[in-house]
């Protein structure tokens, strides 16, 4: 699929590729390797003298390690997969480690659906881990992951239902409408009502307006699933476009 992997191998993985000897390679000086090549499954294992890698060797570079012998910092020869490889590590523990923290809750004996749940635990991890980078660069305060995950978890199971009552009249005078600044019934979280995608008005079962608290309309937001009036006239208003709009 075009994916390249990097990480560490055992010794008892090899599959019968032979390497050089750990006594062999420090016999030969601190910062020498061996590798191994396959070029038809297109593989490659490197042996250092102090660690063990898989991947590619060229080009060799040099790194500062403490030697005990001179009590100093020496150069030490270093493939550069190694130094990749260092500074790369701890991804995979990072996100196990985040993922552990608030870990989706779903049992089942179905093995694939614990796949499912931890794909989508990265992915929401993923998606906060950017919402923390754009926040920092806009100079803004981001959220916290336990809050991060709340929000997208209202923004999913929002409920559709809305609060029933008996219609109230229509603004027949001049007075502007109320607007409900409490609404009692949850409203949707902020980066889906303002974020300008797919608000298309449809036509439902006549209800109380979301915004005013005289309105009656049947227009419903298909994403918000909320009644939002547009109202023509002596006292015309659009609370379909006023809900939208930051």
């Amino acid at each position: 699929m075009g994916l390249r992997s990097l990480g560490t191998i055992r010794k008892n993985r090899l599959m019968g590729c032979t390497l050089e000897e750990d006594r062999d390679l420090l016999r030969r000086g601190r910062g020498s390797f061996d590798f191994r090549v396959d070029n038809n499954a297109k593989l490659a294992v490197v042996k250092w003298a102090d660690n063990f890698w898989a991947a590619s060797v060229s080009p060799v570079g040099q790194v500062r390690h403490y030697s005990k012998e001179e009590k100093k910092k020496i150069s030490v020869p270093c493939p550069k997969i190694v130094s990749e490889y260092n500074t790369h590590m701890g991804g995979v523990d990072l996100a196990d480690m985040m993922i552990a923290l608030y870990r989706t809750p779903a049992k089942s004996h179905r093995w694939y659906l614990a796949i499912f749940w931890q794909m989508v635990d990265i992915a929401v991890n993923n998606a906060w881990l950017l919402h923390r980078r754009d926040a920092a660069q806009l100079g803004q305060k981001h959220h916290c992951l336990k809050v991060f995950r709340l929000d997208v978890a209202k923004g999913l199971i929002y409920p559709e239902k809305q609060k029933r009552g008996r219609p109230s009249r229509g603004n027949e005078d001049n007075t502007p409408p109320r607007v409900i600044k409490q609404p009692k019934v949850p409203r949707p979280v902020d980066d889906m009502i303002y974020d300008r995608i797919d608000h298309f008005p449809i036509v439902s079962v006549k209800g109380r307006c979301r915004m005013c608290q005289d309105g009656q309309t049947s227009i419903v937001c298909q994403k918000c699933k909320v009644r939002l009036c547009i109202v023509t006239g002596q006292n015309p208003r659009n609370c379909f476009n006023s809900f939208h709009c930051q």
